[in-house]
C-alpha cells in the first residue's frame, strides 16, 4: 500500500509532459479554471473518449468531472460528433439568427416544465445574470434572494457567500474574493438553506424582492431530501408575490429529462440552463413564463431589458445541443441506469466507510455525487467543516495516481458511458484509496 509521499513521487514521474506545459505557460496564461488537485502543477488533458480522459503524457483516467457535469453521453459521443461535422461545412458563426436555433429551443421548451419561452446565451453565468435582470425588469424591484452555500456563476451579483461569523438562521453576505463592489450587498438577501426561517425572511422582504433564486440541487451539497423544502419555497414565493427561480445549469437534463423541476415537482417563474443543453459547447439559456420572458423582446417592450452576445445561439452549439437532447429524449433508460449505478456506488462506498468507521460519507442526487470527509449530518454548507482536509487531499491524489480523475471542486458525476464495469473500477479505486489514507493515520484529525 503506497504512502502519500510515494504517490506524489509517482505522479511527478508520470506527468512530466504536464509539468513542461505548466512551466511554458507560467509567464503567459493565468488559470481561469478550478485547480485540478493539490499537486505542484496541474494535469493537462489532451483528449477524451467515452468515460475516460488522457493527459499530456497519455495517462488514462476515469473522468468523474465530465466537463463539470455537461457530458451526459461521455466524451466524443458519435451523435454529437456527427451533428458538429454536419454543421461545419455550412459555417458555424454568423452573429445573427440562424436556422439551427429553433430545434434546440423547442427541445428545451418541451423538457423544461416552466419554459413557455427560451432565450439563449453563452454560459450558465450569463444565464443567471440575465435571469436576475429579467426579474428586476419585470417586477420593478432590485433585491435578489439567494441561499447560503449557493453557486450561480461568476458575475458580480452571484459572487457572495455567508459570513461564517453571522447567525446561521440569518446569514450575512460577504463578497467571494476581491473586485466585487460592496454596494451590491444591499441588493442581495442571503437566506438559510433548507430552513423555515428563510420563509419568514422572504415574507418580511417581499416588497423589495424581485426574485428568490435557488439551485435545483446545490452542487456543493447534493441533498436528495431537498424536494419538500423547494416545494414549500415555491408556495411561499407565490403567496408573497415574489418571483421564484430555479438554477438548472447543472441539474437541467441531468437529474431527469425535466431536471430538478421534474424530479421535485416544481413550476418556477424562471429557470436557467447551461452545460448539458450545449452538447459540450458553450451555452446558456433562460426560460420561464411568457409574461416574465416578454422583457426580452426588446428595449421598446414594457419593462424591456437588454440582452445579447455575439456567440449567443451560434449554430454549432445549437446543433450539438439538439443532438444530445434528442438522444436523451429517445433513450429514457439512460436516466434509469444512471440512477442505479450512482446509487450502487454510494451504497458500497458508504457501507465500506461504515464498516471501517471512517469519517467519510458520499451524498448523491441522481448522477451527481460528492464525498464529504466527516461523519456529521450535513443539512447546509454551515455543517461542512475543514477538519478532514488533509485526508481529503491525500485521498484524491491516491485516486489520481490510480487512474481516477475527480475535479478540484470534488463535485463529481457519472455519464451514460460510465457502465457497470467502470463503476466497479471506481469502487475499487475509491475503497483502496480510503484504506491507504486510513493506514497512514491521516483520518485521525477528523475523528
Amino acid at each position: 500500500m503506497l504512502t502519500l509521499a510515494a504517490v506524489q513521487a509517482e505522479l511527478l514521474t508520470k506527468t512530466t509532459g504536464s509539468q513542461a506545459i505548466a512551466a511554458d505557460r507560467a509567464e503567459v496564461l493565468n488559470s481561469g479554471l478550478a485547480a485540478n488537485l493539490e499537486m505542484p502543477h496541474p494535469v493537462f488533458i489532451d483528449r477524451g473518449e467515452g468515460p475516460y480522459v488522457y493527459d499530456a503524457d497519455e495517462n488514462r483516467y476515469i473522468d468523474t468531472s465530465v466537463g463539470f457535469g455537461l457530458h451526459m453521453l461521455g466524451h466524443v459521443h458519435p451523435v454529437v460528433t456527427r451533428a458538429i461535422q454536419a454543421r461545419v461545412p455550412k459555417g458555424w458563426m454568423f452573429g445573427i439568427h440562424s436556422t439551427s436555433q429553433l430545434q434546440l429551443a423547442n427541445l428545451v421548451q418541451a423538457g423544461s416544465p416552466c419554459a413557455e419561452r427560451v432565450v439563449f446565451c453563452n454560459t450558465g453565468s450569463e444565464a443567471t445574470m440575465y435571469a436576475f435582470r429579467a426579474a428586476r425588469g419585470y417586477s420593478g424591484k432590485d433585491k435578489i434572494a439567494l441561499f447560503d452555500g449557493f453557486y450561480h456563476g461568476a458575475h458580480d451579483y452571484g459572487m457572495w457567500m455567508a459570513d461564517p461569523t453571522s447567525p446561521r438562521m440569518e446569514p450575512s453576505a460577504v463578497p467571494m474574493g476581491h473586485g466585487i463592489p460592496g454596494v451590491l450587498k444591499e441588493l442581495t438577501l442571503l437566506l438559510p438553506y433548507r430552513d423555515s426561517r428563510a420563509f419568514e425572511l422572504i415574507r418580511q422582504n417581499k416588497d423589495e424582492l424581485a426574485l428568490v433564486f435557488v439551485e435545483g440541487v446545490q452542487s456543493s451539497n447534493p441533498q436528495s431530501e431537498a424536494g419538500e423544502f423547494l416545494r414549500e419555497l415555491e408556495s411561499v414565493c407565490r403567496s408573497a408575490g415574489v418571483l421564484f427561480g430555479v438554477d438548472e445549469v447543472i441539474t437541467g437534463f441531468r437529474l431527469a429529462y425535466g431536471g430538478a423541476q421534474e424530479r421535485f415537482s416544481l413550476q418556477p417563474d424562471l429557470a436557467t440552463y447551461g452545460k448539458v443543453i450545449g452538447g459540450g459547447l458553450p451555452v446558456g439559456a433562460i426560460t420561464g413564463r411568457a409574461e416574465v420572458m416578454a422583457v426580452f423582446t426588446g428595449l421598446a417592450a414594457e419593462r424591456g431589458v437588454f440582452s445579447g452576445g455575439t456567440f449567443s445561439g451560434n449554430p454549432l452549439t445549437m446543433e450539438a445541443g439538439a443532438a444530445v437532447l434528442n438522444h436523451l429524449r429517445d433513450h429514457p433508460e439512460i436516466y434509469v441506469e444512471l440512477e442505479r449505478r450512482t446509487q450502487r456506488l454510494a451504497d458500497v462506498i458508504n457501507a465500506h466507510c461504515e464498516d471501517l468507521q471512517l469519517p467519510v460519507h458520499m451524498k448523491h442526487v441522481g448522477s451527481m455525487f460528492h464525498l464529504f470527509f466527516q461523519r456529521e449530518t450535513i443539512a447546509s454548507s454551515r455543517d461542512i467543516h475543514a477538519r478532514g482536509l488533509a485526508a481529503q487531499k491525500a485521498f484524491y491524489l491516491h485516486c489520481l495516481n490510480a487512474g481516477v480523475l475527480v475535479p478540484g471542486t470534488q463535485r463529481a458525476f457519472l455519464s451514460a458511458v460510465h457502465d457497470d464495469q467502470v463503476v466497479d473500477e471506481l469502487i475499487n479505486v475509491f475503497t483502496a484509496s480510503l484504506d491507504a489514507v486510513s493506514a497512514e493515520g491521516l483520518f485521525d484529525a477528523t475523528r
